[in-house]
């Protein structure tokens, strides 16, 4: 059979359906990039906020409504995990629907495939620059505001040996960076009591894939940051210095509604962070207009940026989720306040990226090539696109590098200018 498979939300949906890819190709189905020649249409939905449900349920009614009648439609991931009546109710045409994980019942429900098709060896679908390794799922942080723990359950740290065996068959599909994700990364090994389990694993990583240059940290948790972690990225060769470290606020008072770790626990692991690598790169990310939010304690988030002038900041206004404690909350902000908080936090944000950009002009950085075709300036001159290691992909800046290179090649570079986000380069 063939299928046709849409992915929706975050990276750690990207790696939920490279698993199923697996599972189905295994299982002697193949994929079809073109929609209308498939037997079955399968999308892989998001259901953390209100807006990624909606766009869910669009992409579902879009792939619903061009069908042919003898194609499936099956719907499965985190929208189905926790709203299935609804995407029953609001697209009755769905034929099946899974939940969060179940890439191997839906191979199991499919069975295998009574064609033969010429199936490459691999069963990971093509290569790329990057790769995600997702190395848990789950969560058991309180968090008020999120949705996560009721779609995932509770944080399950990922087999090891699966996971190394999953580097190598990206580092063997040629990839140049290894990007490790989960709901909180830093929980990987606490439900076995290792509260340096990230650290141990990050040794063995970088052991399995020498051959990859890169292996970056993503979605670490405030306070969970260990001294044995900080050393062990500092140390190790081909783990890149940066970490994305969601903060969600800088008052402590906001924070203890959301039921987040103090600003003491922050300001500890960034501390950490920061004295083993000076030139770590931090990503943060912050919800503006959570319930009851004051503009003191706002401008108390203000001067926490300030004060770690984050390399990166990712921005949110508030949006209450049913079936998360913060849904009964009182005291929500008016919208219009909410737009405003946000517009000047995402000013002082591209202020301080600006001048942190401004200020690696003249220095040496290597860049990593993701473009498959060079582009043109209107001088006529050609350039390649890429990353520097402080900017992580499809959430930060680019880097713009002169001349015509291959993706995958990491280029010695001379920064020659900036933007807010992004970068100038020459080659060395």
């Amino acid at each position: 059979m063939k299928y046709h498979l849409k992915t929706l939300g975050c990276a750690k949906n990207t790696v939920d359906s490279w698993r199923m890819e697996s599972a189905l190709r295994s299982s002697g189905h193949i994929p079809s990039f073109n929609r209308q020649d498939a037997d079955l249409l399968l999308v892989n939905t998001c259901g953390f906020i209100d807006d990624a449900s909606e766009e869910s349920l669009d992409a579902i009614r879009d792939l619903d409504s061009s069908r042919t009648g003898d194609q499936q439609l099956w719907v499965a991931g985190c929208l189905t995990q926790i709203a299935t009546d609804r995407v029953k109710r609001e697209i009755p045409g769905v034929d099946n629907t899974f939940g969060a994980e179940e890439w191997d019942l839906i191979a199991l429900e499919l069975g295998p495939s009574q064609e033969t098709y010429d199936i490459p060896d691999a069963t990971m679908p093509g290569a790329s620059v990057s790769a995600y390794l997702k190395v848990s799922d789950g969560c058991d942080r309180p968090c008020t505001f999120c949705i996560i723990p009721k779609i995932k359950g509770a944080m399950k740290s990922g087999d090891g040996q699966r996971l190394l065996s999953e580097a190598k068959m990206h580092a063997y599909a040629g990839a140049k960076e290894l990007v490790l994700i989960a709901q909180d990364t830093t929980a990987f090994g606490e439900d076995t009591s290792n509260k340096d389990g990230l650290a141990d694993f990050l040794e063995e990583l970088s052991e399995t894939v020498p051959e990859v240059p890169w292996i970056r940290l993503m979605y670490a948790y405030p306070g969970k940051v260990t001294p044995k972690l900080a050393e062990t990225m500092s140390r190790l060769p081909n783990i890149v210095p940066y970490v994305d470290m969601p903060l969600q606020h800088g008052s402590d008072a906001t924070l203890r509604r959301m039921k987040r770790p103090s600003l003491r626990k922050a300001n500890q692991s960034l501390e950490l962070l920061t004295k083993a690598m000076p030139e770590i790169a931090l990503r943060t990310t912050f919800i503006v207009g959570f319930p009851d939010e004051t503009e003191s304690e706002f401008l108390e988030l203000l001067e926490f940026i300030k004060e770690w002038k984050f390399d990166h900041i990712g921005a949110f206004s508030y949006s209450p989720q049913d079936g998360t404690p913060a849904f009964e909350y009182g005291g929500s902000v008016d919208s219009e306040v909410v737009a405003d908080r946000y517009s000047r936090l995402m000013t002082l944000a591209q202020d301080i990226s600006s001048s942190r950009t401004k200020d690696l002009v003249g220095k040496r950085v290597d860049v990593l090539i993701e473009s498959e075709e060079p582009g043109e300036n209107t001088e006529g001159d050609l350039f390649s696109i890429g990353r520097s290691f402080r900017d992580a992909p499809e959430v930060d800046g680019m880097a713009f590098v002169k001349g015509v290179f291959q993706p995958g090649d990491i280029v010695p570079t001379i920064v020659k200018g900036s933007l807010p986000y992004d970068l100038l380069c020459y080659p060395a």
